[in-house]
Order: C-alpha cells, then structure tokens, then sequence
C-alpha cells in the first residue's frame, strides 16, 4: 500500500517544523543557563565623568556640575516613589548627621517631575542638595538605566565606584572609593643613553 504523496509532504513539514522548535528551545535554554551577560548599569570604573546641567531643587536655579575641579562627588541617582531608592537617601542622611559625608560634595539627581518629592519623607526631609536632569543625555551618559545608581567620582574627574546601594555601610564604602581614590599615575622620565 502507498502512501499518498501529499501526507508525505505533511510529514516531512511537520518534522522540519518540529527540528526547528527543538532548536529555538536549545537556543532559549542557553540564554537561561548559559553564561550571564553583565548588565551595564553604571558608567565604566576608570572613565572620565561627564559634567552636566540641573535643576537645584531647592530654588529652581539651573546649575552645572563639574567634574575634576579638584572636589570628590558622590552622584546618586534616585527616584522618589522608588523604595530602595528611599533607603538610600536615609542612609544618606543619616551619614550627612554622622559627618561622614563631609568630604565629598553629595547630589542626588532625580529625571521625576519635581511634585513627586513630596510622595517620599526621606526626600522631604534630606537636608542634601537634590537636582532634577536637565538633559536626558546625562542619564545615557551615566547609564543609569535603573534607580538607585550611586557613581563615586575622584577629585581628578574619574569614576571610582559605580552601582546600586542602599544601606549605611554602601554609603560609606562609595564614598571611601572617591575620597581614598588612588592617586593618578605619574610618567616616568626615563633618560635616553645616546650612545656616549
């Protein structure tokens, strides 16, 4: 007995159609457990640190933060209905009142409107400058693509520490990393013998 042609043709599209599955179910089992892509959230350690223009909070004035003018900064990016983000400014805080802060020059920097600072305590009550993004270009810049994102930046302009943080001992080792940052390397001038 033969088979019909056309029920050979389905057999063989349907088996086609099932290879292909399996690997497309290979292919996602290896994104599962294959090995973990590093997310870039955070600027590269060692890069120079854009400057950039925000908004101070406090009396509306637009400002430019430099970075390198000798100053160590410590830039967290927050985001006011954001809970660990509201951690992380008490934390803040609570380093502020303990004077561990008095080193580095502390922005917390917020793309929200400005009426969503009234939604967190923490932010209301912050005694720490908080600037809005002017530009979007600065949250690319410093890709901070989620929030918290605390960068730690050197007197010289170079990120030292870049992540997420929340707790009290996160605050103190951001700020150890601009504040004890390795001094820049010097050239060494090495005399030429010529030939003597």
């Amino acid at each position: 007995m033969k088979i019909p042609v056309y029920l050979e043709i389905a057999q063989w599209a349907l088996l086609l159609a099932l290879g292909w599955l399996v690997v497309i179910m290979y292919r996602q089992l290896g994104r599962v457990f294959g090995p973990k892509q590093e997310s870039r959230h955070g600027p590269a350690i060692g890069s120079s640190a854009p400057g950039f223009e925000y908004l101070r909070v406090s009396d509306r004035s637009v400002r430019l933060a430099e970075m390198g003018n000798g100053q160590p900064n410590l830039l967290a990016f927050v985001n006011p209905t954001c809970q660990t983000c509201d951690t992380l400014v008490a934390s803040l805080t609570r380093a502020h009142a303990a004077g561990d802060l008095a080193a580095v020059r502390v922005l917390l920097l917020i793309s929200d409107p400005v009426s969503y600072l009234q939604i967190s305590a923490a932010f209301r009550e912050t005694p720490l400058e908080i600037g809005q993004v002017v530009a979007r270009s600065t949250i690319n810049d410093y890709q901070a693509s989620g929030t918290p994102l605390v960068v730690s930046v050197d007197g010289n302009g170079v990120i030292r520490k870049a992540g997420p943080a929340a707790e009290l001992s996160d605050v103190r080792a951001f700020v150890q990393a601009c504040v004890l940052a390795p001094p820049e390397k010097e050239l060494a001038i090495v005399p030429v013998n010529q030939g003597d």
